[in-house]
């Protein structure tokens, strides 16, 4: 393998991406719910693969928020995620789910792809 990356296995249970943004009634509503949010996160950690704040540049205001969470559908996740008060209070002015799959990367730990079997089957990577 090039570089000598690790392979490392394909996470068991899917992965949904969330990615809230704010709008102009987000500010009060964040600073209202943000232990509730906070505590929300704790109580369900080890559902979160990763999340945190959006910013247009280092050091900037937030702008919203991005929830990479592990849920066996959509429908799960948004449950995991209607108990969070951010997205309760109707926070956001947009949120947008996709399944997403961590493929590779230092939390990842490798890629969990192999480069031979992917040419051996190439309609189903492309």
């Amino acid at each position: 393998m090039p570089g000598n990356t690790e392979r490392v296995a394909k996470l068991k249970t899917e992965s949904w991406l969330f990615v809230c943004v704010d709008g102009e009634k987000t500010a009060p509503l964040r600073e209202q719910h943000l232990f509730g949010h906070l505590d929300h996160i704790e109580a369900h950690n080890d559902r979160y693969r990763v999340a945190g704040p959006l910013r247009e540049e280092p050091g900037g205001p937030i702008t919203g928020s991005f929830f990479i969470v592990e849920a066996d559908s959509r429908e799960a996740a948004w449950d995991l995620m209607r108990g969070d008060p951010y997205i309760a209070s109707g926070m956001y002015e947009a949120v947008t789910v996709r399944q997403c799959v961590p493929a590779c990367g230092a939390w990842m730990g490798g890629v969990i792809w192999d480069q031979d079997e992917i040419r051996a089957d190439m309609p189903k990577y492309t």
